[in-house]
């Protein structure tokens, strides 16, 4: 598991990832709740933080293929599968523990406004699995790496906002509501909404699925082996 060690010391020298990383989800459990939203407004937008966490750690990635490291690896000892599979689970161990203190913030803060805590720690675990697979894809469409860290910063603005991370779904207009779901980020959104407001299991299932759908097709789309 050497991989996946060195993979957890690039995210910890970084004084950014720790930011976003350890900083912001605390900061985030402590915002209020308000009208309109159905739960407290930082665990709404507590995708957005998820999806550019993972975009920063998977950074690496970027700058491996950029610079030849995967190359590199191909002539190695080293598969690039297990480079991959490795660098994955380190990056999704750090998002899991992040979740899990994200959401025991939220029990001891707002209290009975957080409801199925440990569903809603599936889902943004489910989601940050989607959320890694979403960077790994992107930057795997673009040779250049400043090319990759602009449009994919771009994209992932995009997505949260049209998701419904930054506002309530319910105020977007009906097209809009339509296309945020062709989105993963609106599945975490309505698997939140559907914990909150006591919805169907078989809702909040379709949500997880759904999610689990995007990861795997992302993932293989995102681990080809690029070798220039």
């Amino acid at each position: 598991m050497t991989i996946f060690r060195f993979s957890l010391k690039r995210v910890f020298h970084s004084p950014l990832n720790l930011l976003l990383v350890c900083v912001l989800p605390v900061g985030a459990a402590f915002l209020p709740s308000s009208a309109g939203w159905p739960v407290p407004i930082g665990f709404q937008m507590y995708g957005a933080i998820l999806l550019f966490a993972a975009f920063l750690m998977l950074r690496s990635v970027i700058e491996d293929a950029a610079s030849g490291v995967l190359q590199r690896i191909g002539a190695a000892p080293v598969s690039h599968f297990r480079y991959l599979w490795e660098t994955l689970l380190a990056y999704a161990v750090i998002l899991v523990i992040q979740n899990a203190v994200m959401v025991v913030l939220g029990v001891v803060i707002h209290g009975e406004r957080i409801r199925s805590p440990f569903l809603l720690f599936t889902a943004y675990t489910v989601f940050s699995l989607t959320a890694l697979a979403i960077s790994l894809a992107g930057g795997s469409l673009f040779r250049n790496r400043d090319a990759a860290y602009g449009s994919l910063g771009g994209a992932l603005i995009f997505l949260a906002m049209l998701g419904g991370f930054f506002w309530p779904m319910e105020i977007m207009p009906p097209a809009l509501k339509r296309a945020a779901m062709a989105t993963p980020c609106y599945w975490l959104v309505e698997a939140a909404q559907t914990l909150q407001q006591d919805g169907s299991p078989g809702h909040f299932a379709l949500c997880l699925a759904v999610m689990l759908l995007w990861t795997i097709a992302l993932l293989l789309v995102g681990s080809r082996r690029r070798m220039t």
